[in-house]
């Protein structure tokens, strides 16, 4: 059996899956297979096999339909885990912002480290346009976040230290000087602290601050010929 090429569920890198011998299990039932040439599906015996990832060694199954035969492949019905794991977002991430972060924290799992920061750098230029910062170079939309008090200082320092590296990998000034994954790594948490204050802490603060608010209207407990009844 050749070796099945996919995307690992686990890290997302596209490669070819190895086999570990001896793990295979069979389901007891069939699946319906057309063969080529054929027109009408037979029924072909399932198993689970397990295979490993060569870009992070981690395991998956996979159900098989074989017939056993030597000169033909096994199709490959299902993988577990289906999907590499994508970095989630709250709703208070506007989802276009949400599904560039996203992608970021998706390059750095499988090792595209410039990929990585530079989905980073829009990550922040996106961030500020939905805040309705459009005007000037990069530079000035983090200082207008600062000025409008939309972030703290600390934060502000942290956007410009993504523009930093995405202008690096964007420009190509890598030669002498790559990115490492520690540091995309860090960039890319510099890059959430920016969504965290921006969009998700505030969130936060408003919710928390709207139940006190509700709490508050609904008074204590209503009291009867002026006395407040006991609990049970």
């Amino acid at each position: 059996m050749r070796e099945p090429t996919t995307n690992c569920g686990w890290c997302g890198a596209f490669a070819a899956m190895q086999s570990v011998q001896f793990a295979t299990s069979a389901t007891g039932k069939t699946a319906a297979v057309f063969t080529p040439g054929s027109t009408v599906p037979r029924p072909v015996p399932t198993f689970w096999r397990m295979f490993t990832c060569p870009a992070c060694r981690a395991a998956s199954i996979a159900l098989v339909a074989d017939e056993g035969e030597d000169d033909a492949d096994p199709t490959f019905l299902q993988w577990v885990p289906r999907k590499p794991p994508v970095k989630e977002y709250p709703d208070s991430v506007p989802k276009a912002i949400a599904a560039v972060a996203g992608e970021a924290h998706s390059s750095l799992l499988v090792g595209n480290v410039q990929a990585a920061v530079l989905m980073a750098r829009t990550t922040v230029e996106a961030t500020a346009k939905a805040k309705g910062i459009t005007s000037g170079n990069l530079v000035a939309k983090i200082d207008a976040l600062y000025a409008q008090r939309l972030i703290y200082e600390h934060v502000r320092d942290a956007a410009h230290e993504v523009r930093f590296a995405g202008n690096d990998a964007a420009h190509g000034d890598l030669v002498d000087d790559p990115i490492s994954a520690e540091e995309a790594e860090s960039i890319i948490e510099l890059m959430d602290m920016l969504l965290e204050g921006v969009f998700i802490a505030p969130a936060k603060t408003a919710a928390q601050a709207a139940a006190r608010q509700t709490r508050k209207n609904a008074g204590p407990t209503a009291s009867v010929n002026g006395t407040v009844p006991s609990s049970p």
